[in-house]
């Protein structure tokens, strides 16, 4: 009797490997992270803030993602396809930006985030939904992603665009974010600041309120006077091409 138990509980073991282990790899690859506010966290390759998604491989192959599909509607499932030999590293992860733009070059669904909330899904070759996913009202340049990295359930919290969820920007990384735009003084309470930025070049600067709304659009070459005295009381976001910064107006 106990051998034959032995024997009974080994083949439902192989059974529930052979039923669920497929299912186990065609899920290694998961919804990593979202920004459906990107306001100035990061620009795509044409110097553009928009909403992107992120995947994570958690197996230990590469994933092909040929014939897979993501989408912000369960009633059009195969809304975006990810283009013929899209793969995804073991351990990687994989942008794609959501902002209704597929005549860019690189990954660009063709659909936009809300940031009021909605539903994304990834459908893989098979038809099957991999990943279906609900987000709720999203913050401005806040992400939200899966901790602990690549298993955990989604909360919002600072972004870690293309890494692992549980670290954040190094201080190296700040500092040298640091050199490419300084303001001053910050906080600013005269109505003037100075902007300074190691970056050669006539640059674009835009300042947004905690809305996203644009509030101050201008361009200067390294040093330059900025009037913010329209500006009521409050945090914005001020950004370039490559940076941002956060300026508090008193």
């Amino acid at each position: 009797m106990k051998i034959k138990f032995t024997i009974k509980v080994g083949i439902l073991a192989m059974l529930f490997f052979l039923a669920f282990g497929k299912m186990s790899a065609q899920s290694a690859v998961v919804i990593n992270e979202v920004m459906a506010s990107n306001v100035a966290t990061i620009a795509d390759q044409d110097g553009e803030f928009d909403d992107w998604v992120e995947l994570y491989n958690n197996s230990n192959s590469t994933v092909d993602l040929s014939g897979w599909f993501l989408s912000d509607n369960p009633d059009n499932p195969d809304k975006w396809d990810f283009p013929a030999n899209t793969s995804i590293p073991a351990g990687g992860y994989l942008i794609v930006w959501a902002d209704e733009d597929s005549s860019q070059v690189g990954l660009h669904a063709n659909f936009k985030l809300s940031a009021a909330g909605e539903q994304l899904l990834l459908i893989n070759a098979s038809g099957s939904t991999v990943q279906d996913i609900a987000f709720g009202a999203q913050q401005a340049d806040k992400g939200y992603a899966r901790s602990p990295n690549g298993t955990g359930s989604f909360v919002i919290k600072n972004p870690t665009f293309k890494a692992n969820n549980d670290t954040g920007i190094s201080a190296v990384g700040e500092a040298a974010l640091a050199k490419m735009l300084t303001i001053s003084p910050n906080p600013v309470s005269d109505g003037e600041a100075t902007l300074r930025s190691e970056k050669q070049g006539l640059q674009t600067v835009e300042v947004f309120d905690q809305l996203g709304r644009l509030r101050l659009k201008t361009a200067f070459f390294n040093e330059a006077k900025m009037d913010v005295s329209e500006l009521p009381a409050g945090l914005y976001v001020v950004k370039t091409e490559a940076t941002r910064q956060m300026l508090l107006v008193r």
